[in-house]
């Protein structure tokens, strides 16, 4: 077990006194990837967002109430009365923008293959820093298992996927299970947070790789202002928002579904496979090839992301 989970409150005390920051980053959306890859990809279109016919929506359900806004969550699931797994689908943006909404292709093609898919709303920017957004997405799960006989899921089977900043914060839900400091004072405490299964799609595993914080250093960016400012003033803070740093028996198994774009968010991966293996918990990367860091969400690289994702939970789920 790693140090953090013995030592982590000393780091969380300290992020009531974080500072806002003023950057902002640019709108996170459909239309602004397919804007930014057009003409560099063959094959490059829209996902087909209509409800497959065996998939029935509860859409804009209130999860929790946080002092600045409501936070919602979408349903998907087949048909019938049967007791599913559920799959909490954590959108992108750097941690301070995109939309749930942005999610709900994959949730409703997931839905068709026999889970509940359910992309969650989470704070977002100021207001959502560390460890905000991961408190409103411990009470998303606790939610789930709160509601699970009114959309027939099964408390034992729940999932978490996510890409890029979503990805982070999946990973970072996987890792932690069983740590209290990071549950928050949400509802439900008496339920559990615990996910069984992790998808990390292009999110990053640890602050703490010289790479990331070289780039931050030179310019700051999304990591900086989640993590309320640069990491010699905030070190404490950067490892306790490492998923890396977490892991021990109760960890999720994992698998990492990497792009082959440059960027420095990556590092950290192969080490928690290995960690996570060493512990006896199944751990598995692929890199998909040429593929831009928001591959996931737009043809052509939809449909093997999605089949991917839906083979490891099916056999860690079903």
């Amino acid at each position: 077990m790693m140090q953090i989970r013995k030592s982590l409150s000393s780091g969380v005390a300290l992020l009531g006194l974080l500072g806002c920051l003023q950057a902002h980053a640019a709108p996170f959306t459909i239309d602004n990837v397919l804007q930014k890859l057009d003409g560099k990809y063959p094959g490059l279109a829209r996902v087909d967002d209509r409800l497959p016919d065996n998939v029935v929506a509860y859409e804009n359900l209130r999860y929790r109430q946080s002092a600045e806004e409501p936070l919602e969550l979408d349903i998907y699931r087949p048909r019938g009365t049967d007791r599913l797994p559920a799959v909490l689908i954590i959108h992108g943006g750097g941690w301070e923008t995109g939309h749930r909404h942005m999610e709900r292709p994959f949730a409703k093609r997931l839905a068709a293959r026999g889970f509940v898919a359910v992309p969650v709303s989470y704070r977002l920017g100021p207001s959502g820093r560390f460890p905000a957004a991961v408190h409103d997405l411990k009470a998303a799960v606790r939610w789930l298992r709160a509601n699970d006989a009114a959309y027939g899921i099964d408390p034992q089977r729940i999932a978490a996927v996510g890409g890029s900043a979503g990805g982070h914060l999946a990973a970072l839900l996987g890792a932690s299970n069983g740590i209290a400091q990071l549950e928050g004072d949400g509802e439900n405490l008496s339920l559990s947070s615990a996910v069984q299964a992790v998808v990390d799609i292009d999110g990053a595993v640890s602050f703490t790789d010289a790479r990331i914080i070289e780039q931050e250093r030179r310019r700051e960016g999304a990591p900086s202002r989640f993590l309320g400012g640069a990491y010699a003033e905030r070190r404490e803070t950067w490892y306790a928002a490492s998923p890396l740093y977490y892991l021990g028996a109760e960890s999720a198994p994992t698998l990492f579904i990497n792009s082959t774009a440059p960027t420095p968010i990556l590092p950290g991966r192969e080490e928690m496979q290995a960690r996570l293996l060493a512990l006896g918990i199944d751990a598995q990367r692929v890199t998909l090839a040429d593929t831009p860091h928001p591959f996931w969400l737009v043809h052509p690289w939809f449909e093997e992301t999605l089949e991917r994702t839906a083979l490891f939970l099916q056999k860690k789920l079903l």
